[in-house]
């Protein structure tokens, strides 16, 4: 659906890494022009709303870099919906991850699984390459992994291709899960139904908002549901051809602030 003229978003939900920020720029704030135009969106009187993979500790230093003192965020693929103002998840869904831990462990004998410790770090059965993870990292065993319900379960294949990955996972038949591929050869297990799209409706509704108000920009496979969702869905310049499609609009490459541009162009025609 596309937006229409002189129509302004009174939510605008952004994806982090690919979209505020490069990949490169993992663990920096983002860019000068693209922190100033989120800014101005805000100053506008919609309503930002972080949408990210990221984990809830990896999430709230965005808030300060972009000035967010109150609202909510997406983080976790949409597991788990965050007050800004406290820092606190507002929403979590868990899901018993013992059936995915067994199948993917049979399957990828070295493959390192990860899960949420919400707001502090990860468990995990291995290490992880270098820059994967942030946050306090503890070593476990595999039934501490799925002694109780968690947000996510990461499946890191270091040596492994990412579309035999995609390929192993599409065969599981596991019923309780959905699936987005990262950007490498890394799976995020999710409960069932959860998106960054199904995140964002709880996020509207508390904000007294819909779908039709929405627009989202983001450039992963993690980013269709809520692209699909908004009443404007965008894609980043540098996004896959799949994620482009499911799009109603396409801006400019992250590596070029594409996001900025988005939001001035928006922003300044409805004005």
């Amino acid at each position: 659906m596309t937006a229409g003229n002189g129509w302004r978003p009174g939510l605008v939900a952004l994806d982090v890494d690919g979209t505020l920020v490069t990949y490169a720029e993992f663990h920096d704030p983002p860019r000068p022009a693209v922190a100033d135009a989120v800014r101005r969106v805000r100053d506008a009187g919609s309503h930002i709303v972080i949408a990210t993979g990221r984990s809830l500790h990896s999430t709230v230093a965005l808030f300060d870099h972009l000035g967010l003192k109150d609202g909510y965020a997406v983080c976790s693929n949409g597991a788990v919906v965050v007050d800004v103002a406290t820092r606190t998840p507002a929403d979590v869904v868990t899901f018993d991850v013992s059936d995915p831990v067994r199948y993917f462990t049979e399957q990828i004998p070295d493959a390192v699984l990860a899960v949420e410790e919400l707001g502090r770090g990860y468990r995990v059965t291995g290490e992880f390459p270098t820059g994967d993870l942030d946050g306090e990292v503890v070593v476990v065993e595999h039934d501490e992994l799925i002694a109780r319900p968690v947000t996510r379960l990461v499946v890191r294949w270091p040596n492994g291709d990412r579309e035999r990955l995609r390929e192993i996972a599409r065969d599981s038949g596991l019923p309780s899960v959905d699936y987005a591929i990262g950007y490498t050869a890394w799976l995020d297990i999710m409960p069932e139904g959860v998106s960054k799209a199904s995140g964002l409706s709880l996020v509207a509704s508390h904000l007294g908002l819909s779908a039709a108000d929405a627009m989202a920009v983001g450039d992963g496979h993690n980013d269709l549901e809520m692209l699909r969702w908004a009443r404007l869905g965008v894609a980043m310049g540098q996004a896959p051809d799949d994620v482009k499609a499911a799009a109603d609009e396409v801006c400019g490459d992250v590596e070029d602030d594409g996001l900025a541009a988005l939001l001035d162009t928006h922003f300044a025609a409805s004005e």
